[in-house]
């Protein structure tokens, strides 16, 4: 049995003797051919193994033996599983055990209990059905576990059927007895009289008609009565069943728990998955009553529809499905795009990752937030789009995320180059510029003129990367086809001709006078022709008033009628619209702060040129700040509160011009710096206002979050009445619907109780002088810091008296008279605080029973003052001195002085409190059993009189049991403990025992561990010439406490004769082989050696059969004498 040692003994024969070693389990725990174990647990069931080894012939054998292991019963308790019993209904008893059972039988009334057609034992029997429970079951009923080594049987369990009503039903109960004459009834509900008659119907009953109905019986001419009881239980209909989530929704690997809401009265709950029952396995549990169903590892195959069930013998139901759906992930995150892409195209990322609800998706370029959603498309790429894009996958309900990145390489082609026009068409003696607008990485541009490279000179420029060709003073001469080519190291393209031909200049609304002439004999006639058709038939051509039609190539055609010849002129007119138009508009978004931004120039008429500016300076291009080819459209990369202003813009032609009214930017901003001003610390039942602002353009719409809960809208926000529970932390997030961006700033509430009490109480013993003494402050609410006072002022540590950590415990490290009077703790938190009541400290003196305590009075006074005493109230003495009797423990109390002056007929009272212990009468060391090495031994202190402490000493010293020597050895209560005792541990035991008057220690305990024999040595000669000696003597020896009892034999025979000592006739027929077993009384073991005797010569004495006699005489008188 567990607790228990067990002690194994191997034997083998061998010749030498063998050599033992143990094993358990495969693994060696001793030596020697005894193996005592130390107490055993349930781990020490297994194989132990004896291993003998004979060192001359080098062999070993083997023998194993299991040992099985068992806890006594310590616990047998009959408790009911389920509902109570109920009339007619299934109920259920268990045999509740402690320990290793082998079996379980049941008892009735102290009658073995059996199966019968009502009644079901469990396979292993610790479960008792009634299939259809009756009154007749009741009785006290039993059960009794059992193994081979203990039993135990349980305390009675009273069996008592209740009868079943339903809420809102009646219950008739009827009554009868054999009386003559009839009996009178009287009915009563739980001792209260209910009624008088046989019959007694209850109204609708509720739950709280469950109980004991008794009837009474009453002959009015016997004077005798007689009763009856009946216990009805009363249960509400089953009206709700319904599967609600326990905290966290479900979330893979983690714990995750469904209760069963119920109303009514419930016996008992069932749960079913997908419509089959579902019972508890190692991953899953339910509560005690069922109610609770608890996933320790939810998992996906526990997805479906459950349900549960709810139970009472007279109505059930059945909750609607809840379909349970694990919540996991993100998992394994995966991009799924092109790894190289060319400028002007777009790229679409999708992210993909295994999650339950579906992820959220947030892309990020170079580490700045890009989009969300699982697709992403960039714009049109340009060559800031290389770089790394990650997406990072979001579940709100796990609150994990998971991320991948993805890098993505750009190249720029050469796609275009094509000459444009910048500003103004070109017209005779104005400036003209042409560009060479290209797409693509460009390394250099080349002009061409009809196919032959152009170069600077004094009217043509370039600029610095030569994208651009400017006239300064644009000529007809300069008019021809016109191209520009794009290299760079990969690629290249060349532009399509421009052809350049040089204008004049016309505006709508005006006429033209064209005039021609020719060098011609006789003179010319002229036509004239406008885009090819003839409009006029003279020298002089005059328009009509100018439209944008107008603008074309007029050709003067002079012919001579003599010759037959002609000769062609042309000229190109350019007719340009005034400006009648220019205003400042928005393209795209808002102005929003660090975003791009674009104002574009909305024109009428015929422009050339647009000029901005700002607050009525001239504006330029710079590193944030870029304007379109034709100036029209201002562009803010990144638009900053800097560009606040007014901003114009005047459009240009060579006749005429506009600026356009002030248009005001504003940008919009933030929210930024959201601040919220509150309270830090608050207190239960009363409310809170949080303000929230911040600088934001717009102003910002606002919204406030409890951990991470919507609880409002609008800047101010104020909470309901506080519980501890709103501590926490409340958040404002600002919206500005402009900039689409929100701010978040959040603030902790700290909620504190009320200081509701603080009271001074004792810790421990009573206040005793010149002893420990401890008072505690008991509080209520939240405390923050405790503080002392005595007699109403502050208390401080000194060097006898100590705080706590916290302060809330007062100590006195050595109580005093001087300590006495009216303490109070003060408890205190930020917004409130209480001080205790009074408590009076009296410190008692100390008096130990058997002894006497003499009390001297005095008082102050003229004429000296007569004395009392009083011990509780009681008067014991009439004199300043009083001298008690052996005190015993009914001593214990208020010892009062009164001290009267019969003159003044004043008295004055003065009190000490006597705290009587028991003294200290006997210490005493007792042993378990006679000390015997390599046996378990304890030594137990045996105290008579009330004690505090007890040590142990040895030899005059304090036992120590830190230590190698003494690490078999254990303390525990009163008792010293050796496991096991060896030799090593001899000594004079002590123990001590104290008290508060001081230690009392024990008479000296001499503990001498008796042992062996461990050898036996025979010394003696080995052979003997006859003749030369008469005799031989041998003589044994053993190394044994106490000493060991020698016995002979001669060739395996015994010999009658016992001692250390044997004398040996020198004869033939006396050699042999001689052997002494040595065995102690003690120990009762027995070991033996034996020495062969060689005898030569020739023999003239009687054979050592016949001299037995002889011998043994001289044998035992050896004996006597030694």
């Amino acid at each position: 049995m567990t607790g228990h040692s067990v002690t194994f003994n191997c034997s083998a024969s061998s010749q030498p003797l063998s050599q033992f070693s143990w094993f358990f389990n495969g693994s060696q725990v001793a030596t020697g051919s005894v193996y005592e174990t130390s107490p055993l647990t349930l781990a020490s069931l297994g194989e132990y193994t004896c291993v003998a080894f004979n060192n001359i012939t080098g062999r070993n054998s083997t023998v194993s033996k299991m040992l099985t292991v068992i806890d006594p019963v310590t616990m047998a308790t009959v408790k009911v599983i389920g509902a109570q019993p109920i009339a007619d209904y299934m109920f259920t008893l268990t045999c509740e055990t402690a320990g290793s059972i082998y079996s379980i039988h049941w008892m009735r009334n102290g009658w073995p209990l059996y199966a019968d057609n009502r009644t079901d034992f469990s396979m292993n029997n610790n479960t008792l059905t009634f299939n259809s429970v009756q009154h007749s079951d009741n009785g006290d009923y039993q059960c009794s576990a059992y193994n081979p080594l203990s039993n135990m049987t349980s305390p009675d369990y009273r069996l008592t059927v209740n009868s079943l009503g339903e809420t809102g039903h009646s219950v008739i109960f009827n009554c009868s007895a054999s009386s003559q004459p009839l009996s009178q009834f009287s009915w009563f509900f739980n001792g209260s009289q209910v009624a008088s008659d046989s019959v007694y119907e209850t109204g609708p009953l509720t739950l709280a008609s469950h109980g004991e109905y008794t009837c009474v019986a009453f002959n009015n001419i016997t004077g005798r009565n007689s009763t009856v009881s009946k216990m009805l239980t009363v249960v509400a209909p089953v009206t709700m069943s319904i599967v609600k989530v326990i905290g966290a929704q479900p979330i893979l690997n983690e714990k995750f728990s469904l209760t069963c809401e119920t109303a009514g009265t419930v016996y008992s709950i069932h749960w079913m998955r997908n419509g089959w029952p579902l019972y508890a396995d190692n991953r899953t549990d339910f509560s005690m009553n069922n109610n609770t169903l608890t996933f320790n590892s939810v998992q996906h195959s526990d997805n479906g529809d459950y349900q549960c069930s709810a139970y009472n013998p007279l109505s059930n139901m059945t909750s609607p499905e809840y379909r349970l759906t694990v919540n996991y992930g993100p998992e394994r995150p995966v991009i799924t795009s092109p790894d190289i892409a060319m400028t002007g195209h777009s790229v679409t990322f999708n992210c993909s990752a295994s999650s339950q609800p579906l992820s959220q998706f947030s892309w990020f370029f170079n580490g700045s937030q890009v989009a969300t959603g699982s697709v992403y498309k960039t714009s049109p790429l340009t060559l800031a789009s290389l770089g790394e894009y990650t997406c990072v996958a979001f579940n709100n309900i796990t609150g994990r995320n998971s991320t991948v990145s993805k890098m993505l390489t750009v190249i720029d082609p050469v796609t275009m180059a094509t000459v444009k026009v910048i500003g103004a068409q070109p017209i005779a003696d104005y400036m003209f510029t042409l560009t060479c607008e290209t797409a693509g990485s460009i390394y250099s541009i080349h002009w061409m003129r009809n196919g032959w490279p152009l170069y600077a000179d004094n009217r043509t420029d370039f600029s610095m990367n030569n994208n651009t060709l400017t006239f300064n003073s644009v000529q007809h001469s300069d008019n021809g086809d016109y191209q520009c080519s794009a290299y760079n190291p990969l690629s290249n393209m060349t532009s399509p001709d421009y052809r350049l031909t040089v204008n004049s200049l016309g505006e709508t609304g005006h006429s033209v006078i064209f005039n021609c002439s020719a060098s011609s004999q006789p003179l010319s006639q002229f036509s004239w022709f406008f885009n090819g058709s003839q409009v006029a038939s003279d020298s002089v051509y005059e328009t009509g008033p100018l439209t944008l039609a107008s603008h074309g190539e007029y050709t003067c055609v002079a012919f001579n009628n003599i010759t037959g010849r002609n000769s062609t002129v042309s000229k190109m007119l350019t007719v340009v619209a005034p400006v009648t138009m220019s205003i400042v508009k928005v393209i795209g978004a808002q102005p929003i702060l660090n975003e791009k931004f674009s104002l574009t120039c909305e024109t009428a008429g015929t422009v050339y040129s647009i000029h901005w500016m700002r607050n009525g300076w001239p504006l330029y291009a710079d590193n944030r700040t870029d304007f379109s080819m034709n100036n029209n459209t201002l562009t803010f990369n990144s638009v900053q509160h800097s560009d606040n202003g007014d901003y114009q813009c005047s459009a240009y032609n060579p006749l005429s011009n506009m600026t356009s009214p002030e248009y005001r930017l504003t940008v919009n901003y933030g929210p930024e710096r959201p601040v919220i001003t509150s309270p830090d610390i608050a207190m239960t039942g009363h409310s809170v206002t949080f303000n929230c602002s911040a600088s934001s353009q717009p102003l910002s719409q606002f919204s406030w979050f409890f951990n991470g809960s919507q609880v409002a809208t609008g800047s101010v926000y104020e909470t309901s009445p506080l519980t501890l529970a709103s501590l926490g932390e409340y958040t404002c997030v600002a919206f500005n619907n402009i900039t689409g961006r929100n701010s978040t700033v959040s603030k902790m509430l700290t909620v504190i109780d009320p200081v509701t009490m603080a009271t001074v109480k004792v810790i421990g013993a009573q206040p005793i002088a010149d002893y420990m003494f401890t008072l505690t402050c008991e509080t209520a609410g939240s405390i923050y810091s405790i503080h002392w006072m005595r007699n109403g002022w502050p208390l401080y540590a000194d060097n006898r008296t100590d705080f706590s950590m916290n302060n809330n415990t007062l100590t006195f490290n050595s109580v005093q008279h001087s300590d006495n009077g009216d303490y109070q703790c003060s408890a205190y938190n930020p917004l409130s605080n209480m001080t205790s009541p009074d408590y009076r400290l009296t410190v008692n003196s100390l008096g130990e029973t058997g002894h006497s305590v003499i009390f001297n009075c005095s008082a102050s006074s003229q004429p000296l003052s007569q004395f009392s005493w009083f011990f509780n109230g009681s008067q014991v003495a009439s004199d300043s001195v009083y001298e008690t009797g052996p005190l015993t423990l009914a001593s214990h109390g208020e010892y009062t002085c009164v001290a009267f002056n019969n003159i003044t007929g004043r008295n004055s009272t003065v009190s000490k409190m006597l705290t009587v212990v028991e003294a200290i009468k006997s210490v005493m060391v007792k042993r378990s059993k006679i000390p015997i090495a390599s046996d378990n031994l304890t030594l137990t202190c045996d105290v008579t009189g009330r004690y505090d402490t007890i040590y142990w000493m040895k030899d005059n010293l304090s036992l120590v049991l830190n230590n190698t020597l003494n690490s078999d050895i254990t303390i525990s209560n009163n008792s010293l403990h050796f496991s096991p005792v060896q030799v090593y541990n001899n000594g004079n035991y002590q123990c001590v025992a104290t008290n508060i008057f001081g230690p009392h220690t024990s008479p000296k305990y001499q503990l001498l561990v008796n042992y062996g024999p461990l050898s036996v040595n025979i010394s003696g000669p080995v052979s003997v010439v006859i003749g030369s000696v008469i005799t031989a003597t041998l003589k044994c020896s053993a190394n044994s406490q106490p000493t060991s009892e020698y016995g002979w034999k001669f060739n395996n025979q015994s010999v009658l004769g016992t001692g250390p000592l044997i004398a040996v006739v020198a004869s033939l027929e006396n050699a042999g082989n001689y052997t002494c077993v040595a065995k102690n009384p003690v120990t009762n073991i027995s070991m033996s050696n034996t020495i062969s005797l060689d005898v030569t010569g020739h023999s003239t004495a009687p054979p050592f059969q016949s001299r037995v006699g002889l011998m043994l005489m001289a044998l035992l008188a050896l004996s006597l004498c030694l």
